[in-house]
């Protein structure tokens, strides 16, 4: 059978370095074959996939997919592989492939031998290698899985992957690519004190925008990259930063030594919780002081910024009710001018002696307590699913320690609560205004809501100036 034009695809199933050099050795090896098979190769129609799975039936192969779309289109008349196992290993792959060939005859070509898709003998043994290779794959998984439970048992890194933020010593020893192998049990000093410094920030009530712009500022990911939120997001919530491997939802002791302790690790874990149930969306970074903090007294809506003299000229901003149907008594206030008198009240009562007296000081031991609760309610959850049917067993009993556990949890996060506001004042008070300039936005702007409720009136007067008596702050 005669060929014009050939493809070759080539495909490495996991290059956790990126490393191109393997396939290309399969690519030098499919040159070969199409000079021994006397098929000219079409330079257009070289497919790489690298570190692709092709047994992964949710994994994307856009080599594989420019490949069907270049035989569908007409512009390829055979194929050249290192292997089978390199195009198909999921018995789907090869229908969707035969389907394209039924009405022309396309070679499939390896070190291994030819294959005309268009021949029912040939189509069968096809049929039988990719059965073959598909449970191959099987296997391979679940002999790879098995092991990494048991390496998460004795509290060992499960799986390979990147590097861990603050973790990795070099040691004597290189890769492949020449590259030094770390030791990740052990800290990295830089990295290690990064991190903690931002767990304080955190859970001194820093917002944590503001702490990913700090991060940026001193450090970047063990990959080089500048921080994102859903990097540090994930970092955070890493059991690993706290001395612990996470299997089949238990926590088991690392061998490694943490970065921050339990309680600062569930107590992260917990305050990342509450603002995402406050705010599903974060948006764009804050700009302004009181954007969504001061709200207009017709309708109680937060207030929005606007140019004064609208979108295209360069004015002064206001702060301002957007509910044009809602609101019946719309309010607008000079963000310059509100900014001023608002940050001269904070920094009023930030200088008061008698201002941390008058918060709520939480038991230094809550969130021990609130872990310690979470994981009495998931074991009676557990015995009440295990014994709810039991002929000796009140249901209600184990019903009433729930609800009482319950109880408890909600009061200890509401205390837990009262901390976050507690370390943001501490950290605050006594603040000069010069200082006050100098601190992030969003710090300042979480001081102004834990301090004051502010609500904009209407003017009582037109005109240059300021009215104290349009705005006003409650002290909380």
């Amino acid at each position: 059978m005669e060929v014009r034009s050939a493809a070759i695809y080539c495909r490495l199933s996991y290059a956790p370095d990126g490393s191109l050099e393997k396939v290309e050795r399969q690519e030098a090896d499919c040159r070969a074959t199409a000079q021994r098979l006397n098929w000219p190769i079409s330079e257009r129609h070289i497919y790489h996939d690298n570190s692709r799975s092709a047994w992964q039936r949710n994994r994307k192969r856009p080599g594989w997919d420019s490949l069907l779309a270049a035989i569908e289109a007409g512009e390829v008349d055979g194929v050249v592989v290192y292997h089978g196992d390199r195009l198909i290993r999921q018995p789907f792959d090869l229908e969707v492939l035969l389907r394209l060939a039924d009405d022309k005859h396309l070679p499939l070509a390896s070190v291994s031998g030819t294959r005309d898709l268009h021949n029912e003998d040939d189509r069968y043994i096809l049929r039988i290698e990719a059965a073959g290779f598909c449970r191959e794959s099987a296997s391979t998984s679940r002999r790879v899985k098995r092991g990494w439970a048991a390496r998460a048992r004795d509290g060992r890194e499960a799986g390979g992957g990147k590097r861990p933020f603050g973790y990795g010593v070099p040691t004597n020893r290189v890769g492949r690519t020449g590259r030094p192998i770390y030791d990740v049990t052990r800290q990295n000093p830089e990295e290690a004190a990064v991190l903690q410094e931002a767990v304080r920030r955190l859970l001194a009530g820093e917002p944590q925008g503001s702490v990913l712009a700090w991060m940026n500022t001193v450090s970047t990911t063990s990959q080089g990259q500048r921080w994102s939120g859903k990097a540090l997001t994930n970092l955070l919530k890493s059991p690993r930063i706290a001395g612990f491997v996470a299997h089949q939802g238990e926590l088991i002791k690392a061998v490694w030594d943490p970065i921050i302790s339990e309680e600062d690790w569930r107590s992260i874990g917990f305050l990342m919780g509450q603002r995402a149930e406050a705010f599903g969306y974060h948006g764009r970074e804050r700009r302004y002081l009181l954007t969504g903090i001061a709200t207009c007294v017709s309708c109680g809506g937060t207030l929005v910024t606007k140019p004064s003299g609208g979108r295209n000229r360069k004015t002064s901003r206001l702060y301002h009710c957007p509910r044009t149907r809602d609101c019946s008594g719309r309010v607008s206030r000079n963000v310059d001018h509100l900014d001023r008198y608002v940050t001269g009240r904070v920094l009023h009562r930030l200088a008061d002696p008698d201002l941390l007296a008058e918060v709520i000081r939480p038991d230094p031991e809550v969130v021990a307590d609130l872990a310690k609760l979470e994981a009495r309610r998931a074991q009676l959850k557990a015995a009440f699913t295990k014994l709810a049917d039991h002929p000796d067993l009140d249901p209600l009993v184990l019903a009433d320690q729930l609800t009482a556990v319950g109880k408890q949890i909600e009061t200890k996060r509401q205390r837990h609560a009262a901390g976050e506001r507690e370390r943001l004042l501490t950290r605050m008070a006594g603040i000069t205004l010069e200082q006050w300039e100098a601190t992030p936005i969003e710090v300042r702007a979480a001081t102004v809501r834990a301090l004051f409720r502010i609500v904009v009136l209407p003017a009582t007067w037109r005109g240059p100036g300021f009215d104290p008596a349009s705005v006003d702050m409650q002290p909380i």
